[in-house]
Protein backbone atom coordinates (compact mmCIF):
# COMPACT_ATOMS: atom_id res chain seq x y z
CA UNK A 1 0.00 0.00 0.00
CA UNK A 2 2.85 2.38 0.86
CA UNK A 3 5.38 1.06 -1.72
CA UNK A 4 6.03 4.62 -2.88
CA UNK A 5 7.92 5.19 0.36
CA UNK A 6 10.27 2.28 -0.36
CA UNK A 7 11.39 3.90 -3.63
CA UNK A 8 12.35 7.18 -1.97
CA UNK A 9 15.84 8.43 -1.01
CA UNK A 10 16.72 7.08 2.51
CA UNK A 11 16.56 10.55 4.09
CA UNK A 12 13.33 11.37 2.31
CA UNK A 13 12.06 7.91 3.15
CA UNK A 14 12.66 8.56 6.85
CA UNK A 15 10.86 11.88 6.64
CA UNK A 16 8.01 10.27 4.73
CA UNK A 17 7.60 7.54 7.35
CA UNK A 18 7.67 10.16 10.09
CA UNK A 19 5.01 12.22 8.37
CA UNK A 20 2.88 9.14 7.88
CA UNK A 21 3.19 8.25 11.55
CA UNK A 22 2.19 11.77 12.59
CA UNK A 23 -0.79 11.69 10.22
CA UNK A 24 -1.97 8.33 11.53
CA UNK A 25 -1.61 9.48 15.15
CA UNK A 26 -3.50 12.67 14.39
CA UNK A 27 -6.29 10.65 12.78
CA UNK A 28 -6.53 8.38 15.82
CA UNK A 29 -6.50 11.33 18.24
CA UNK A 30 -9.25 13.10 16.27
CA UNK A 31 -11.37 9.95 16.14
CA UNK A 32 -10.95 9.47 19.88
CA UNK A 33 -11.73 13.13 20.60
CA UNK A 34 -14.93 13.03 18.56
CA UNK A 35 -16.40 10.15 20.53
CA UNK A 36 -18.12 6.96 19.44
CA UNK A 37 -21.91 7.40 19.29
CA UNK A 38 -22.55 3.66 19.05
CA UNK A 39 -20.54 3.00 22.18
CA UNK A 40 -22.24 6.01 23.77
CA UNK A 41 -25.62 4.39 23.18
CA UNK A 42 -24.57 1.45 25.35
CA UNK A 43 -23.23 3.80 28.02
CA UNK A 44 -26.52 5.73 28.03
CA UNK A 45 -28.32 2.46 28.76
CA UNK A 46 -25.85 1.58 31.52
CA UNK A 47 -26.46 5.04 33.01
CA UNK A 48 -30.26 4.80 32.77
CA UNK A 49 -30.52 8.18 31.04
CA UNK A 50 -33.81 7.45 29.32
CA UNK A 51 -35.62 6.92 32.65
CA UNK A 52 -35.06 10.39 34.10
CA UNK A 53 -35.26 12.24 30.80
CA UNK A 54 -38.45 10.76 29.35
CA UNK A 55 -41.95 11.80 30.35
CA UNK A 56 -43.94 9.09 32.11
CA UNK A 57 -46.76 8.71 29.61
CA UNK A 58 -47.63 6.63 26.57
CA UNK A 59 -45.76 7.52 23.37
CA UNK A 60 -43.45 9.95 25.20
CA UNK A 61 -40.39 10.90 23.16
CA UNK A 62 -37.23 9.42 24.68
CA UNK A 63 -34.81 11.96 26.14
CA UNK A 64 -37.20 14.90 25.54
CA UNK A 65 -37.61 15.47 29.28
CA UNK A 66 -40.61 15.87 31.55
CA UNK A 67 -40.17 13.02 34.04
CA UNK A 68 -41.24 14.11 37.53
CA UNK A 69 -39.10 13.16 40.52
CA UNK A 70 -40.84 13.76 43.84
CA UNK A 71 -38.51 14.36 46.78
CA UNK A 72 -38.72 15.83 50.31
CA UNK A 73 -37.52 19.12 48.78
CA UNK A 74 -40.17 19.33 46.09
CA UNK A 75 -40.62 17.96 42.58
CA UNK A 76 -37.86 18.00 40.00
CA UNK A 77 -38.48 17.56 36.27
CA UNK A 78 -35.96 15.89 34.00
CA UNK A 79 -34.83 18.24 31.21
CA UNK A 80 -34.83 17.74 27.46
CA UNK A 81 -31.39 16.43 26.45
CA UNK A 82 -32.01 16.08 22.71
CA UNK A 83 -29.91 18.36 20.47
CA UNK A 84 -32.73 20.84 19.89
CA UNK A 85 -31.14 24.33 19.85
CA UNK A 86 -33.80 26.00 22.02
CA UNK A 87 -35.54 23.28 24.02
CA UNK A 88 -32.62 20.88 24.42
CA UNK A 89 -28.84 20.96 24.54
CA UNK A 90 -28.26 21.78 20.88
CA UNK A 91 -26.32 24.96 21.71
CA UNK A 92 -24.08 23.24 24.22
CA UNK A 93 -20.45 22.54 23.52
CA UNK A 94 -18.73 19.33 24.52
CA UNK A 95 -17.02 21.36 27.27
CA UNK A 96 -20.45 22.39 28.59
CA UNK A 97 -21.46 18.74 28.76
CA UNK A 98 -18.23 17.68 30.46
CA UNK A 99 -18.61 20.46 33.05
CA UNK A 100 -22.23 19.49 33.77
CA UNK A 101 -21.34 15.85 34.33
CA UNK A 102 -18.03 16.39 36.09
CA UNK A 103 -18.74 19.53 38.14
CA UNK A 104 -22.54 19.79 38.33
CA UNK A 105 -22.58 23.21 36.64
CA UNK A 106 -24.80 24.62 33.91
CA UNK A 107 -23.35 26.35 30.84
CA UNK A 108 -23.99 29.70 32.57
CA UNK A 109 -21.89 28.54 35.55
CA UNK A 110 -24.77 28.13 38.02
CA UNK A 111 -25.17 24.95 40.01
CA UNK A 112 -27.34 22.02 39.05
CA UNK A 113 -29.40 20.58 41.88
CA UNK A 114 -28.03 17.19 42.97
CA UNK A 115 -31.29 15.53 41.92
CA UNK A 116 -29.24 15.36 38.73
CA UNK A 117 -26.85 12.63 39.97
CA UNK A 118 -23.59 14.36 39.08
CA UNK A 119 -22.07 13.27 42.43
CA UNK A 120 -21.98 9.83 40.76
CA UNK A 121 -21.58 10.90 37.13
CA UNK A 122 -18.45 12.89 38.01
CA UNK A 123 -16.71 9.50 38.21
CA UNK A 124 -17.37 8.68 34.54
CA UNK A 125 -14.13 8.62 32.55
CA UNK A 126 -13.33 11.26 29.94
CA UNK A 127 -13.56 8.72 27.13
CA UNK A 128 -17.00 7.55 28.23
CA UNK A 129 -18.20 11.14 28.58
CA UNK A 130 -17.08 11.90 25.02
CA UNK A 131 -18.90 8.82 23.74
CA UNK A 132 -22.05 9.75 25.66
CA UNK A 133 -21.87 13.24 24.21
CA UNK A 134 -21.52 11.84 20.69
CA UNK A 135 -24.62 9.69 21.24
CA UNK A 136 -26.72 12.56 22.58
CA UNK A 137 -25.68 14.73 19.64
CA UNK A 138 -26.92 12.01 17.29
CA UNK A 139 -30.44 11.91 18.76
CA UNK A 140 -33.35 13.44 16.82
CA UNK A 141 -33.98 17.00 18.10
CA UNK A 142 -37.28 17.47 19.91
CA UNK A 143 -38.94 20.79 20.71
CA UNK A 144 -40.60 19.77 23.99
CA UNK A 145 -40.10 22.68 26.39
CA UNK A 146 -38.56 22.06 29.80
CA UNK A 147 -40.69 22.34 32.90
CA UNK A 148 -39.61 24.41 35.90
CA UNK A 149 -38.91 22.53 39.10
CA UNK A 150 -41.52 22.89 41.82
CA UNK A 151 -39.43 23.19 45.00
CA UNK A 152 -40.12 24.25 48.56
CA UNK A 153 -39.06 27.77 49.55
CA UNK A 154 -35.25 28.09 49.87
CA UNK A 155 -34.53 24.74 48.21
CA UNK A 156 -34.93 26.45 44.84
CA UNK A 157 -31.98 28.77 45.51
CA UNK A 158 -29.16 27.40 43.39
CA UNK A 159 -26.38 29.28 45.18
CA UNK A 160 -27.06 27.20 48.29
CA UNK A 161 -25.95 24.11 46.38
CA UNK A 162 -22.40 25.48 46.57
CA UNK A 163 -22.44 24.86 50.33
CA UNK A 164 -23.98 21.41 49.80
CA UNK A 165 -21.12 20.58 47.46
CA UNK A 166 -18.53 21.52 50.07
CA UNK A 167 -19.80 18.74 52.30
CA UNK A 168 -21.09 16.08 49.93
CA UNK A 169 -19.46 16.39 46.51
CA UNK A 170 -16.00 15.24 45.42
CA UNK A 171 -15.44 15.79 41.69
CA UNK A 172 -13.18 13.58 39.62
CA UNK A 173 -13.16 10.36 37.57
CA UNK A 174 -13.25 6.87 39.03
CA UNK A 175 -9.97 5.26 40.07
CA UNK A 176 -9.52 1.56 40.65
CA UNK A 177 -10.04 0.36 44.21
CA UNK A 178 -6.97 -1.27 45.66
CA UNK A 179 -7.45 -4.92 46.55
CA UNK A 180 -10.23 -5.57 44.05
CA UNK A 181 -9.83 -7.68 40.92
CA UNK A 182 -10.08 -6.07 37.50
CA UNK A 183 -13.55 -7.60 37.13
CA UNK A 184 -14.74 -6.25 40.48
CA UNK A 185 -13.28 -2.82 39.66
CA UNK A 186 -15.25 -2.79 36.43
CA UNK A 187 -18.30 -3.56 38.52
CA UNK A 188 -17.41 -0.76 40.93
CA UNK A 189 -17.28 1.66 38.01
CA UNK A 190 -20.66 0.50 36.75
CA UNK A 191 -22.24 0.79 40.21
CA UNK A 192 -20.59 3.97 41.46
CA UNK A 193 -20.37 6.00 38.25
CA UNK A 194 -22.57 4.98 35.31
CA UNK A 195 -25.27 3.13 37.23
CA UNK A 196 -25.27 5.67 40.11
CA UNK A 197 -26.81 2.97 42.32
CA UNK A 198 -25.81 4.79 45.49
CA UNK A 199 -28.17 7.65 44.69
CA UNK A 200 -31.13 5.48 45.71
CA UNK A 201 -29.56 2.69 47.77
CA UNK A 202 -27.53 4.85 50.17
CA UNK A 203 -29.46 6.56 53.00
CA UNK A 204 -29.32 10.35 53.25
CA UNK A 205 -29.30 12.90 56.02
CA UNK A 206 -31.76 15.77 56.45
CA UNK A 207 -29.79 17.90 53.95
CA UNK A 208 -30.03 15.24 51.27
CA UNK A 209 -26.38 14.31 51.62
CA UNK A 210 -25.44 10.62 51.32
CA UNK A 211 -24.32 8.89 54.49
CA UNK A 212 -21.09 7.45 53.13
CA UNK A 213 -20.63 5.06 56.05
CA UNK A 214 -23.81 3.31 54.91
CA UNK A 215 -22.96 3.12 51.21
CA UNK A 216 -25.44 0.84 49.39
CA UNK A 217 -26.89 -0.39 52.69
CA UNK A 218 -30.40 0.64 51.70
CA UNK A 219 -32.74 3.27 53.03
CA UNK A 220 -35.31 5.48 51.36
CA UNK A 221 -35.22 6.51 47.72
CA UNK A 222 -35.98 10.05 46.51
CA UNK A 223 -39.69 9.18 46.50
CA UNK A 224 -39.57 8.14 50.16
CA UNK A 225 -40.00 4.43 49.42
CA UNK A 226 -37.64 1.86 50.92
CA UNK A 227 -34.69 0.54 48.95
CA UNK A 228 -32.93 -2.76 49.73
CA UNK A 229 -29.49 -3.34 51.19
CA UNK A 230 -27.12 -4.22 48.32
CA UNK A 231 -24.17 -5.21 50.49
CA UNK A 232 -23.50 -8.94 51.10
CA UNK A 233 -25.78 -8.71 54.14
CA UNK A 234 -28.79 -8.03 51.96
CA UNK A 235 -27.79 -10.40 49.16
CA UNK A 236 -26.57 -13.41 51.15
CA UNK A 237 -29.70 -15.45 50.43
CA UNK A 238 -29.33 -14.97 46.67
CA UNK A 239 -26.88 -16.86 44.48
CA UNK A 240 -25.06 -15.15 41.63
CA UNK A 241 -27.46 -16.88 39.24
CA UNK A 242 -30.44 -15.56 41.23
CA UNK A 243 -29.08 -12.01 40.99
CA UNK A 244 -28.29 -12.38 37.30
CA UNK A 245 -31.80 -13.63 36.56
CA UNK A 246 -33.38 -10.87 38.65
CA UNK A 247 -31.36 -8.09 36.98
CA UNK A 248 -32.16 -9.52 33.56
CA UNK A 249 -35.81 -10.59 33.84
CA UNK A 250 -37.06 -8.80 36.96
CA UNK A 251 -38.18 -12.06 38.57
CA UNK A 252 -36.97 -13.62 41.81
CA UNK A 253 -36.74 -17.41 42.32
CA UNK A 254 -40.03 -17.09 44.24
CA UNK A 255 -41.74 -15.38 41.31
CA UNK A 256 -41.83 -11.95 42.99
CA UNK A 257 -41.39 -8.79 40.94
CA UNK A 258 -39.55 -5.59 41.96
CA UNK A 259 -41.07 -2.26 42.89
CA UNK A 260 -42.01 0.00 39.99
CA UNK A 261 -38.84 2.11 40.12
CA UNK A 262 -36.50 -0.88 40.20
CA UNK A 263 -38.56 -2.58 37.51
CA UNK A 264 -37.82 0.36 35.23
CA UNK A 265 -34.12 0.19 36.08
CA UNK A 266 -34.10 -3.49 35.14
CA UNK A 267 -36.03 -2.85 31.93
CA UNK A 268 -33.93 0.12 30.78
CA UNK A 269 -30.52 -0.61 32.28
CA UNK A 270 -29.42 -3.84 33.93
CA UNK A 271 -31.14 -6.08 31.36
CA UNK A 272 -29.24 -4.20 28.64
CA UNK A 273 -25.79 -4.85 30.11
CA UNK A 274 -23.46 -7.31 28.47
CA UNK A 275 -23.04 -10.62 30.36
CA UNK A 276 -19.50 -9.54 31.23
CA UNK A 277 -20.64 -6.24 32.73
CA UNK A 278 -23.49 -7.90 34.62
CA UNK A 279 -21.07 -10.41 36.13
CA UNK A 280 -18.69 -7.58 37.03
CA UNK A 281 -21.50 -5.68 38.77
CA UNK A 282 -22.39 -8.73 40.86
CA UNK A 283 -18.72 -9.38 41.67
CA UNK A 284 -18.40 -5.86 43.05
CA UNK A 285 -21.52 -6.13 45.20
CA UNK A 286 -20.16 -9.39 46.64
CA UNK A 287 -16.88 -7.61 47.48
CA UNK A 288 -18.53 -4.80 49.48
CA UNK A 289 -18.18 -4.79 53.27
CA UNK A 290 -21.35 -6.33 54.74
CA UNK A 291 -23.43 -3.68 56.48
CA UNK A 292 -26.36 -4.54 58.73
CA UNK A 293 -29.86 -3.45 57.87
CA UNK A 294 -30.69 -0.24 59.69
CA UNK A 295 -33.52 -0.55 62.19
Amino acid sequence: MFSWIDNMHPKAKSLGQGALTVALCATLVNAFAEGDAKRGEYLAKAAGCVGCHTEEKKDAVPFAGGRALKTPFGTFYGPNITPHPQAGIGRWTEADFMRAMREGKRPDGRNYFPAFPYPSFTKITDRDLRDLWAYLRALPPNARANQEHDLWFIFGWRFLVTFWKWFFFTPGPFTNIQGLTDIANRGAYLVQALGHCGECHTPRNFLGGPRSSRFLAGGKGPDGKGTPNLTPTGLKKRSDKDLEDFLTTGLTPDGDVPAEAMGEVIRNTTSRLTPQDLNALIAYLRALPPLPKEK
